[in-house]
């Protein structure tokens, strides 16, 4: 699907704005329209990198530390929260 919107979009862009038989010459045309070919593959490809960095946390065991109230850590991310925020000196205390 994004591969079809994508190529939808360089369609779009390179379609010409006006009706009239003024144009610049040819490799001017080619030039611009490789470059936003270009910028929205980069842009296509950027935004999978990024997507396949985050965490998930729904597949992670959570396990709550005996004798800590309100405290949460997340086994495989290897972070604690206290009290829903991220806590820096919990997690290295559970992990390290």
């Amino acid at each position: 699907m994004r591969v079809l919107s994508v190529l939808l979009a360089a369609a779009l862009a390179l379609m010409p704005v006006s009706a009239q038989p003024v144009r610049a010459d040819d490799k001017s045309d080619a030039v611009v329209a490789g470059a936003i070919l270009g910028a929205l593959i980069a842009g296509a490809a950027a935004k999978n990198a990024r997507k396949s960095q985050r965490f998930d946390y729904a597949h992670d065991t959570i396990f709550f530390p005996p004798g800590r109230q309100g405290w949460m850590c997340y086994v495989n991310a290897r972070q604690c929260y206290v009290k829903g925020h991220y806590s820096a000196s919990a997690t290295r205390e559970i992990f390290h």
